[in-house]
């Protein structure tokens, strides 16, 4: 399985040994994947990057060092979908030989940070594999659909199938109204403008046992996942302090 290409996945034979490497040893620095991968630091480095670029890894900073992972193999499955260069059947067997290798040690508190546009996909796309029945969202401007337009159309069609009602806080900005008024309708939602009339890039996400910080600079966008309930619990008490006192909208 060590020797597996994942050519494709969007992965060069070079890329794929640093992911299965990764996948294998769980979070690492970059010094013990060089040594693994019998590569340099520096090209070690270059690898991850272009694995974070496309949304096959993450990273975190722990006690000043940044430990890298890879991420969970369904990812495989969505890069599939969107190219449709293999039977779903072939498919599958992969990500569950590649599940086998992964480090699945839980954390009571677990960081990752997406960048890139793959990478907002990728963070999007384990909300709709968590099935919340509820997803509450603040602090935005509605910036999303513009970045990712026809990736956020399809994912909401989604949610929706999924019956995942969307709670949703919008600064009271012009780009906020354009949203709602011009945007992909949002169905099964209920929407708020708090009277906040600074535009935003930020935004704030609670699902689950789970907050999702989001950046949508139009060069490089990141997400930040944070997987802790007592957070998730904190953040959850704020946004409902905040949907007291909003106005609401209504939709079109």
């Amino acid at each position: 399985m060590d020797s597996v290409n994942l050519k494709y996945f969007g992965l060069k034979e070079k890329e794929s040994g640093v992911y299965l490497a990764l996948l294998k040893s769980g979070p690492s620095v970059a010094n013990k994947l060089a040594k693994k991968t019998n590569l340099l630091r520096t090209t070690v480095y270059d690898y991850l990057d272009t694995l974070i670029e496309k949304g096959f890894a993450t990273y975190t900073i722990q006690g000043g060092k940044k430990y890298f992972q890879a991420i969970n193999p369904e990812k495989l499955l969505e890069t599939f979908e969107e190219k449709k260069q293999l039977e779903e059947n072939t498919l599958r067997l992969l990500v569950s030989q590649l599940q086998k290798i992964g480090n699945t040690e839980e954390k009571e508190v677990k960081v990752d940070v997406f960048e890139g546009k793959e990478g907002m996909k990728t963070a999007f796309n384990q909300i709709l594999r968590a099935k919340p029945k509820v997803m509450i969202s603040y602090g935005s401007s509605g910036s999303s659909y513009k970045l990712l337009p026809i990736f956020m159309e399809q994912w909401h069609k989604q949610r929706i199938k999924q019956k995942m009602l969307l709670k949703v806080i919008y600064n009271n900005v012009p780009s906020s109204y354009e949203r709602v008024q011009k945007g992909p309708k949002l169905g099964l939602a209920e929407v708020k403008i708090f009277p906040i009339t600074n535009f935003s890039l930020m935004g704030t996400i609670i699902y689950g046992g789970t907050v999702l910080l989001t950046f949508w600079d139009s060069e490089l966008p990141v997400a930040i996942t944070i997987q802790s309930k007592e957070m998730s619990k904190n953040y959850k008490d704020n946004f409902e302090i905040l949907w007291k006192n909003a106005k609401k909208v209504r939709l079109i």
